[in-house]
């Protein structure tokens, strides 16, 4: 091909590009490839034939969401656990005043308890105390469900992320709770009884983010799970990694994958999710918003042949990152570029 049909062809992609897509981005595109365009959700671009919508919730700050039975269940930075529907519809679980610092939520499958019970991962009155699991009823009480106690020389504070061991894995029938402050793991059974699964803080104190668990299809790391991670005190900007840790809780040596700067959620898309069916996803939180001048640089990536290329940009803080009811959906507290003005990002095949 000539240089003038190199220039054609380049034109032509940047037509459907809107003003926020870089011309290195552009220029990098496969045939198989498609541009990014512009969502429709403040900015957030997303590859065609993908859209991005931001729901209108009463939320402030969404934290950590998950699936509910094709619903979802939110954790808001600025207080509660909430239901929210993929049309937006919100309703209170637990309220501000019972549940002030959360984060992880879940909703237990069958055959954990008595099913179906909400759980949030929380630190009580104290943002900077400990972690412990907390159970929400039906009629929007909270009581504590699982102390964690403390492991690897610290007590579990900076609670992150909250998770059911997935069906048909080594790690079926146990909670999963991530917390930073000791780099630490914790597995809970249905008695609220928890101990240390696995801590990452020798030789290298690990910042972990989030937990998910690879299908048994996954070429790389069959019914595994796998724990967004970053290295503390490391100045280096894209060393964030997804690691591995098996059903022993050791951490494998070889990472699932690198070269994030802070991956907060990832999953594997639906068979039918349009281009990208059965694709794992990954959600880079990228700095903080407050710290960058409202500079939106959270990502998602898609993995193909091994290599995350990019997907989405322009989101601010993704915090965390799930498939709910055949759609993309991510918590994003600083959305329009502020903390405290958050929202949550579904993205949807047009095919």
């Amino acid at each position: 091909m000539n240089s003038s049909q190199n220039k054609s062809r380049n034109n032509l992609l940047l037509g459907i590009v809107v003003s926020g897509l870089v011309l290195g981005a552009a220029a990098m595109l496969t045939p198989s490839s498609r541009a990014l365009a512009a969502g429709k959700s403040k900015g957030v671009e997303v590859e065609i034939p993908y859209e991005a919508t931001v729901l209108k919730t009463s939320l402030t700050s969404p934290l950590y969401v998950n699936d509910a039975s094709g619903g979802m269940v939110v954790s808001d930075a600025a207080g509660g656990v909430y239901s929210v529907s993929l049309s937006g519809k919100t309703t209170e679980l637990a309220g501000k005043s019972k549940v002030k610092h959360p984060a992880g939520v879940a909703k237990a499958p069958s055959g954990f308890g008595a099913g179906g019970q909400v759980y949030v991962l929380a630190s009580g009155d104290d943002a900077a105390g400990p972690c412990e699991v907390d159970a929400i009823d039906s009629s929007g009480g909270v009581s504590t469900f699982a102390k964690l106690p403390d492991a690897a020389g610290g007590k579990p504070t900076d609670c992150r992320d909250l998770q059911f061991g997935a069906a048909g894995t080594p790690y079926a029938g146990k909670l999963y709770a991530a917390t930073a402050g000791n780099s630490t793991i914790y597995a809970i059974d249905s008695s609220g009884k928890a101990a240390a699964f696995g801590s990452f803080d020798k030789p290298i104190a690990f910042d972990l983010t989030t937990i998910g668990f690879a299908p048994a299809s996954d070429p790389k790391a069959p019914n595994m799970m796998l724990v967004g991670m970053r290295p503390k005190m490391q100045g280096a900007a894209k060393v964030g990694r997804i690691g591995v840790v098996g059903p022993d809780g050791k951490l494998k040596d070889d990472p699932y994958l690198v070269g994030f700067i802070r991956p907060s959620g990832f999953g594997t898309s639906p068979a039918n999710w349009g281009s990208y069916g059965d694709t794992f996803f990954i959600a880079d939180f990228g700095k903080p918003a407050s710290a960058e001048g409202g500079t939106t640089d959270g990502s998602l990536y898609r993995v193909y042949k091994g290599v995350a290329r990019p997907f989405a940009s322009n989101l601010a803080d993704p915090t965390s990152m799930k498939f709910i009811g055949g759609k993309m959906v991510i918590a994003d507290p600083a959305i329009k570029g502020a903390p405290g003005s958050g929202g949550i990002v579904v993205i949807s095949s047009l095919l």
